[in-house]
């Protein structure tokens, strides 16, 4: 697929308190800003569950997410899929952080974080099998990969949009202990 453009430029400027969310889990629970308040968390958002690149990126945040937990830093993936394929990429991947889904886009959108792309028949037959709608010219609309480092306050620290997934992960841990390492002088 080829990045044409982001559908709605909505920036946040480093930090800019982060537009509110709700968020819904595997187990339906809801999830908001307030919810993260008191420590940093990772918000990740990904196309779709299942495909080799999500499925790469989420496992590379599982791979380093010790380091995350360490740090008191929570990590959140946000698509627009459903709580089952969410629990299923869960399971079959040992995640050990949620994927959410955003039920209605309204945070992918506050976020600015839905492009327009350009597939081949054979990705749009996926979108398609996705419930995208997918125009005349093989445009499709969907999240793409972007991060937000968000602090204690809420407050945004880092963001990286668009991503390439492969390496990103470590890349947020390091800028994770860059942002928030600090020293106790006694």
């Amino acid at each position: 697929m080829n990045f044409l453009r982001l559908i709605d430029d909505k920036t946040t400027e480093i930090g800019a308190r982060v537009p509110d969310f709700r968020l819904v889990d595997p187990s339906d629970n809801v999830l908001r800003l307030s919810d993260l308040r008191g420590a940093p968390a990772v918000l990740y958002f990904y196309p779709a569950d299942g495909t080799e690149g999500c499925t790469q990126e989420a496992c590379e945040f599982r791979d380093v997410y010790q380091d995350f937990k360490e740090l008191d830093c929570a990590v959140y993936g946000v698509s627009p899929d459903s709580r089952e394929s969410h629990e299923s990429m869960i399971n079959d991947n040992q995640l050990p952080f949620e994927l959410c889904v955003d039920p209605d886009e309204m945070m992918m959108s506050e976020y600015g974080v839905m492009g327009e792309f350009e597939c081949n028949d054979s990705e749009s037959q996926f979108w398609r099998g996705r419930g995208r709608s997918v125009d005349e010219e093989n445009h499709v609309i969907i999240p793409v990969r972007a991060t937000f480092l968000i602090d204690k306050d809420g407050l945004l620290v880092y963001k990286w949009l668009p991503v390439d997934y492969r390496g990103h992960a470590s890349s947020v841990r390091d800028q994770l202990q860059k942002s928030f390492k600090f020293d106790i002088a006694f």
